[in-house]
């Protein structure tokens, strides 16, 4: 009977454990909700719908470009509007990473300049878990030398 309690706490025990882990992963968000949002932000990036990518932004967000230009979220908006914006056509070799309520993502994009030559660049994005949404707080895009 001592053997059957035993193993009944015990399994008690190790249930409240495990939603209590499940709750806090989601109440920080996670590599899958990342994964997501930042599908959804590139594919708005492609686009060029600053509509849909103006959410996506802290309010303190800050963009580094590979001419070493800082820019807040509306300039950056505006530079991906303009008509001499690069076309991206592709992302690739995006990796996710999420360390708590920050996520780090890693990837390459893939286009043509408004003079039609292709370009390929590198880009780490910050991203932070806030209000129950994964908001861009910083990123950095890198040349790659043809």
């Amino acid at each position: 009977m001592k053997r059957i309690i035993k193993t009944a706490l015990m399994a008690a025990v190790a249930t409240l454990i495990s939603v209590t882990v499940c709750q806090t992963t989601k109440a920080q968000g996670d590599k899958a909700g990342l994964e997501k949002t930042a599908n959804a932000f590139l594919e708005a990036v492609k686009a060029k719908d600053t509509a849909k990518l103006k959410p996506y932004y802290t309010d303190d967000y800050t963009y580094i470009g590979a001419d070493g230009k800082i820019m807040s979220a509306e300039e950056r908006l505006k530079s991906l509007a303009a008509a001499d914006a690069m076309v991206i056509d592709s992302f690739s070799e995006i990796k996710v990473r999420t360390y708590g309520s920050t996520g780090v993502l890693t990837g390459m994009n893939s286009g043509k300049t408004s003079s039609g030559a292709a370009e390929q660049d590198r880009f780490t994005q910050t991203w932070t878990w806030k209000g129950g949404h994964w908001l861009l707080a910083a990123s950095h895009v890198s040349k790659i030398a043809p």
